[in-house]
């Protein structure tokens, strides 16, 4: 492997304003990325290597194409997506020559240049946000985008409101990319255009923003994570949901303070300091004007006709007698620059006054049956006369085509073709045609190409389609496509990397959604909506849409027995679903353990190892949460059993949930001993599908486990190291149960060493990610964390009333492990604020607890609580008598930590007693085993105490601490 000293041959292109640099994969126009598809880079690279010269297409194909055989028109569509990205610049157009009957040929003048550089080094860092790529060269807006950017700086909110085909979504990216430096953390893009149902606008929000959340409330989870954050939102297409868009961005601007909001919609979005931008059609020519070519051209509309057509017909120039037919095809189209360009995807067959007479007709006959916003009309009339000019099989594959939500690729297209192989390479072929009328959209993704249609033409297809009796038809063969991928992508998360997976089926999560909305609505084959439930929970557990996932199941599950299905490996995945939604988002509450026991059941039956493993596996956590290590021990000894029979990958899991019942039980050797087994080795990390098999990172599991252990035996210093460590590496993660985990357990953690600071953060944290994700099985942890911080710092009454509230948070949702210790403080702070009655009362409860839920580790710690109140109470030799058991309790479970703390208050009743040689015998061994941690504030207490007693100690190393 190169080191960072090797250097590496970098080329650059310099033409106009523009630099390409082939080895860094980058386009710059000045010192601003191009945004630019992988083939069009390559495209651009091959002609400038040889500029001057004319480039053959079938040369231009083998070169960009190596191992692909590909048709003609995606060297064509990659050719003007090229232009477009370089018609930025007004002399770019003429840059690139086409050769009729040839190639192509780079005539602008290019300088190349030669360095070395680190091989490491990389291009300018990219900016936050999700823009899509804009290849479009722009006419005739530059006022609007320019006063968007302005209005922007003002206020908050700017809606582009204007009729369909006015190009609302293009001027919002202009103006969106222009404002990128402006906003810190980022650009987002909102397409709302690929929804039908409103309550889906957060969840839209959340994904452009990177936010995974569990959370039922969407919205309060965005405000959250927004709250602080300088970001610019676009929200694209809000028409047809316009109340749910209007409610989203409201909500949003007034829970945060440096969010910005831009909207694209045919209607305001009628909030308060809402700027509205109107878009009206692009100028044109004024009627009965005698024009030339040239002065015709300088009204924006003729441009873009002018432009549209050579991009169809690369001869095309207009001509001075085409020049008033042409601006009367731009008035006739009140200057829509969607209409204007689809009308000149016909100048190659009718030519400029043809076009126009068309046009006349046509549009006359739609403006006298038709009701409705004229422009609206003219639009639509626009798409039907496309449509009605096509051939019967661009036709159906139109129609066809609509039913995707977003964009597809050609092998999905062919899978609503009837089957046969003629059809699929007929489909191909009505493919490209269908992109050259502009009738489709192209995205270039990378290495290979994907279709969208526009969403103006997309309903109107389905109208069409609806028409011609064939709907239940084609929605059935996208259905069963989408389940298909589905069940190829749910066998594929256990191969792929986690990112890699995401990227490639992320896109069908609005059509898996379409596709059950439709099933669902038809009452069609209930099967199917079965089988395409199963599949989706991948994808919705993937990018934590549990809420969405819980109630899709739920209505799936419904539907099972009569569809035959109950007691199936099919009902199995579904109560698993449902499961894992319902303990994590409602508690750990009867149906939870319902549905794993089914699970259990159909797992044995079955032989699914792998479902009796995590079933097992998340039924012990049901155990922990309802305070039950018992429990939770017998799963994981049945666990373990089958494991290491016939799964040894999945011991290591197994091994850290029994260490964690072990730590419970109060046996913390056997439990550090099972952790280290495991701890810093080379495990699989959160980029692997099964990192998280078994519900949490397994890294995250030990290192909130051992932290807990090593610091109850006296190694506080490197309990808070391992804490650290295993917070960040959750953050790595970005898995939000792992990270949620490993909060929890450190808020715990700071919280026992008296780190009060980082306990708070912590806290902090938790309680954003619950919010977030809607994971309220610990919400009662961040709750209780910031009560008895508040209550250390001095504020008494109010923390002794947050930790009200977290127990009662606790009992809600069942939440009962470590439920003797949540007690415990509790009754320590009630003692300090004078209530001893409610503390002793309390105290006496949490005892309870520790014998009722077998919880020893914390006995000597309630012990020593006890011993306060009843000191407070006046009954020192009660208190006396706790605390020498406490000491005695602690040195049984071999936690130096808890029993040093008994032994302080042990050696300062006696001090006080005048027994100072009884308490230097008692504590100064006890300090002297502490290898570490002479700054926390147990051990500064300690030495203090025995400085007070004459003969400090001199502390040596004996504790065995984790090897680093």
């Amino acid at each position: 492997m190169p080191n960072g000293g090797a250097e590496a041959s970098v080329r650059t292109y310099c033409f106009g304003p523009f630099r390409l640099i082939p080895e860094r994969q980058l386009l710059l126009r000045g010192d601003v990325p191009v945004p630019i598809g992988g083939r069009a880079r390559d495209i651009l690279t091959a002609l400038l290597d040889r500029a001057g010269d004319v480039v053959d297409k079938r040369e231009l194909i083998a070169r960009v194409w190596p191992d692909t055989h590909v048709a003609e028109s995606n060297l064509k569509v990659n050719m003007n997506a090229l232009r477009r990205a370089l018609g930025e610049c007004p002399d770019a157009p003429s840059s690139i020559e086409t050769v009729v009957g040839r190639g192509y040929r780079f005539a602008a003048e290019v300088v190349v240049s030669q360095a070395s550089e680190p091989a490491s080094a990389t291009g300018p860092l990219a900016h936050h946000g999700n823009l899509p790529n804009a290849t479009t060269r722009i006419v005739g807006r530059t006022e609007a985008i320019e006063a968007i950017q302005r209005e922007l700086s003002e206020a908050r909110l700017v809606s582009i409101v204007g009729p369909g085909g006015a190009g609302k979504t293009t001027v919002a990216l202009a103006a969106a990319e222009l404002l990128i430096e402006r906003f810190r953390d980022g650009v987002w893009w909102v397409d709302l255009a690929r929804l039908n149902e409103p309550s889906l606008v957060p969840d839209a929000v959340a994904a452009a923003v990177g936010l995974a959340t569990h959370a039922s409330d969407r919205l309060a989870a965005l405000e959250s994570y927004l709250r602080e954050r300088e970001v610019l939102l676009v929200f694209d297409n809000c028409e047809h949901l316009i109340d749910a868009a209007s409610a989203s961005a409201q909500r949003l601007l007034a829970g945060t303070t440096a969010v910005s909001l831009l909207a694209t919609s045919r209607e305001p979005l009628r909030l308060p300091g809402e700027r509205v931008r109107r878009l009206s059609g692009l100028e044109s020519p004024p009627a009965g004007a005698e024009l030339s070519a040239t002065a015709a051209a300088a009204f924006p509309a003729v441009r873009l006709f002018a432009e549209r057509a050579s991009d169809r017909l690369e001869t095309f120039r207009l001509n001075d007698d085409e020049a008033a037919a042409a601006a009367e095809i731009c008035r006739r189209l009140d200057g829509l620059p969607l209409a204007i360009e689809l009308a000149a995807t016909r100048v190659d067959a009718l030519g400029v006054r043809a076009l126009s007479q068309h046009l006349d007709a046509r549009l006359g006959r739609s403006r006298q049956l038709r009701g409705g916003h004229e422009r609206h009309r003219t639009l639509q009339a626009m798409i039907d006369w496309s449509y009605r000019l096509l051939p019967d099989g661009e036709k159906l594959l139109l129609r066809r085509l609509s039913v995707f939500a977003g964009s597809f690729d050609p092998e999905a297209a062919c899978e609503l073709a009837d089957g046969d192989v003629a059809e699929r390479a007929r489909t191909l072929d009505d493919i490209a045609h269908l992109v050259e009328k502009s009738l489709l959209a192209t995205e270039v993704r990378g290495e290979s190409i994907a279709y969208r249609l526009l969403e103006t033409t997309r309903a109107y297809c389905l109208e069409q389609l609806r028409a011609s009796g064939e709907e239940d038809a084609i929605r059935r063969r996208h259905a069963d496509h989408v389940c298909a991928v589905l069940e190829g992508a749910s066998a594929d998360w256990v191969e792929r990397p986690s990112r890699e997976w995401a990227q490639r089926y992320g896109g069908f999560l609005d059509d898996l959604r379409n596709a059950l909305d439709w099933l669902e609505a038809a009452d069609a084959d209930r099967s199917l909506l079965i089988r395409l439930t199963v599949a989706g929970c991948f994808l919705w557990n993937h990018f934590s849409l549990t809420e969405e996932c819980r109630i899709r199941v739920t209505r799936a599950l419904e539907d099972l027995a009569p569809a035959g299905g109950a007691g199936t490996p099919v009902e199995m995945r579904l109560q698993m679903s449902l499961a894992g939604a319902t303990m994590f988002t409602r508690g750990a509450i009867p149906a939870a353990l319902t549905a794993l026991e089914r699970v259990h059941d159909i797992a044995v039956r079955v032989g699914d190892l792998d479902h009796q493993l995590r079933c097992l596996r998340m039924m012990s956590s049901y155990e922990l949460f309802l305070g039950n290590p018992d429990g939770k021990a017998r799963s994981l000894t049945t666990f373990l059993r089958l494991a290491g029979a016939a799964d040894p990958t999945a011991l290591s899991a197994g091994d850290t949930h029994m260490a964690l019942a072990e730590l419970f039980l109060g046996r913390l050797d056997t439990s550090r001993q099972r952790l280290l087994r495991h701890y810093r080795r080379t495990l699989k990390d959160s980029n692997d599908p099964r990192f998280a098999r078994f519900l949490y990172d397994q890294n995250v599991d030990i290192g909130n486990v051992l932290s807990h252990v090593e610091w109850l035996r006296g190694c506080p210093d490197t309990a808070r190291q391992i804490t650290r460590e295993t917070v960040e590496l959750a953050r790595r993660t970005e898995h939000e149960l792992s990270l949620s985990n490993a909060l929890a357990w450190a808020c715990m953690t700071y919280l026992l060493s008296g780190d009060y600071r980082e306990c708070g953060e912590c806290a902090a944290s938790l309680e954003e990610q619950v919010v977030r994700h809607g994971i309220v099985i610990w919400r009662p942890v961040a709750t209780f964390c910031r009560g008895a911080v508040a209550h250390a710092r001095g504020a008494t009454d109010a923390g002794i009333a947050t930790l009200e509230q977290a127990l009662a948070e606790f009992r809600e949702i069942r939440h009962l492990a470590r439920m003797p210790f949540y007690l415990g403080v509790f009754a320590e702070a009630l003692a300090r604020s004078g209530r001893l009655a409610d503390a002793e009362h309390t105290v006496r409860a949490a005892l309870e607890r520790v014998q009722l839920q077998k919880e020893h580790w914390i006995l000597p710690e309630i012990l020593r609580i006890q011993a306060s109140i009843l000191s407070e109470q006046g009954r020192r030799g009660e208190a006396e008598q706790a605390l020498l058991e406490a000491v005695a309790r602690a040195g049984e479970l071999r936690s130096l930590s808890l029993q040093l703390r008994a032994a302080i208050d042990l050696a300062d009743g006696w001090r006080a007693q005048s027994r100072e040689a009884d308490a230097r015998r008692m504590l100064a061994p006890i300090c002297a085993a502490f290898g570490e941690g002479f700054t926390t504030r147990d051990l500064i207490r300690a030495h203090a105490l025995l400085g007070q007693l004459d003969e400090p100690a001199k502390p040596e190393c004996r504790s065995e601490s984790v090897a680093r």
